[in-house]
């Protein structure tokens, strides 16, 4: 697992760098595009189509950086009450019902993609495929980090220690 945690390492600060980077350019995309609109009184009709692309991207690679950060939103009113032992049982179950989940995410966003592949956006002939392409990337990205961190937490319970229970 030791090479699955090089992958991740080296991985994930460039998906952290290619979110920045989207999310700057739909931050300066809308500037130009309100600035043109209420001061020069025209606007660029592929804009919308281009910011509803890196949108898409920005909001999926953005999910699996803040996965890999452990930055979720997570409610943990039940399990602060369990002992060390079963908080670490319930990430394991916590951490498998996300594998599970991203294993489908997977294969419906492949499925999604593909059906838009036939669907342009509606100012270039583009596919709209390429957007939805983002949901499987995603998922990808995110079955790594929670593969990784699955195999910490089983081997935790196997050693017997009570640390690494969030699945840090």
């Amino acid at each position: 697992m030791k090479a699955l945690k090089t992958v991740i390492a080296n991985l994930m600060p460039v998906v952290r760098w290619i979110t920045a980077g989207l999310f700057i350019g739909v931050f300066g995309l809308n500037v130009v595009q309100i600035t043109l609109r209420y001061l020069v009184g025209t606007t660029w009709l592929w804009v919308p189509d281009l910011l509803r692309l890196m949108f898409v991207w920005m909001v999926f690679l953005g999910a699996s950086v803040l996965y890999a950060m452990n930055g979720h939103l997570a409610v943990d009113f039940l399990v602060t009450r369990l002992s060390p032992r079963r908080r670490q049982i319930a990430a394991i179950v916590v951490e498998a019902a996300a594998i599970t989940f991203f294993t489908i995410l997977f294969f419906k966003g492949i499925e999604i993609a593909e059906k838009r592949m036939r669907v342009p956006f509606d100012t270039w002939d583009v596919p709209t495929g390429y957007a939805y392409a983002a949901i499987s990337v995603a998922a990808v990205l995110m079955l790594l980090i929670g593969i990784d961190r699955l195999a910490d937490q089983i081997r935790t319970v196997i050693r017997g220690e009570t640390e690494n229970v969030e699945g840090n």
